[in-house]
């Protein structure tokens, strides 16, 4: 369980999960990180939630609680994805925070009802749309259909560049004590490269069209920094795009 500060006012939350099967099937010898992210303007938001395994939730109460953060303080939930390592800690999370608003595409409403009978204070957006946090912090919105779920979408700080993509240009693999990119050595780069890879064969492979209109949307949208939901932070976002 670690929390590092990836820009201003803004931090990543990340569990490490090791002896586990992706998806009940692959092994992940390297194990894989789960990936949240805090944006604190004048409003807090939650971006990509993350939880222990088994959908467990504590891991995120434990770092919100270390960062002075009251869970009913956050006032949105910015779900760029619903699969549930990413949103099984949404129920729990009501139980102490009746008042939060979910933000995500109009997909991921239908998913969160049929997956958690979650049907009310869903905000649901389109490309134009945006939401201002306070202190110059504007999240931006952009639809990535089919990558690798049909409700998928990215979310952008305009302030600080920084673009949360979360399972798009994520990693198998765990490295212990780094966050960025460009603090692996050139042969822990090509390890890490390799877990990319493999990541990528497993889980978007077979939504190459979808991921190659995803990342044209991306360079589009010029981010300083890319904060995928498993593995790295990359704040040379020009490597991973390519």
């Amino acid at each position: 369980m670690k929390i590092t500060k990836i820009a201003e006012d803004i931090y990543q939350l990340k569990v490490n999960m090791e002896g586990i099967l992706f998806e009940g099937l692959w092994e992940m010898p390297n194990g894989v990180s789960l990936n949240s992210y805090i944006v604190k303007g004048e409003k807090t938001a939650l971006i990509d939630g993350v939880c222990g395994w088994d959908g467990v939730p504590e891991s995120l109460i434990e770092m919100l609680n270390e960062m002075e953060i009251a869970p009913k303080s956050i006032e949105y939930l910015i779900i760029n994805h619903t699969e549930p390592d990413h949103s099984g800690w949404i129920e729990d999370l009501k139980k102490v925070n009746s008042t939060f608003k979910i933000v995500c595409s109009k997909k991921a409403k239908e998913l969160l009802a049929a997956f958690y009978g979650h049907t009310e204070d869903i905000i649901c957006i389109e490309d134009v749309d945006s939401l201002d946090l306070g202190k110059g912090h504007v999240l931006s919105f952009t639809s990535t259909p089919n990558v690798h779920w049909p409700d998928t979408m990215v979310t952008m700080d305009n302030k600080t560049g920084v673009l949360f993509t979360c399972d798009m240009y994520g990693s198998f693999g765990i490295t212990e004590g780094k966050t960025f990119d460009d603090e692996l050595s050139e042969e822990e780069h090509l390890e890490y490269e390799n877990e990319t890879i493999r990541y990528y064969s497993n889980i978007m492979g077979a939504f190459s069209p979808q991921v190659e209109k995803a990342v044209k949307k991306s360079i589009e949208l010029s981010p300083k920094i890319i904060a995928p939901a498993h593995g790295l932070v990359w704040r040379n976002p020009e490597i991973i795009l390519k």
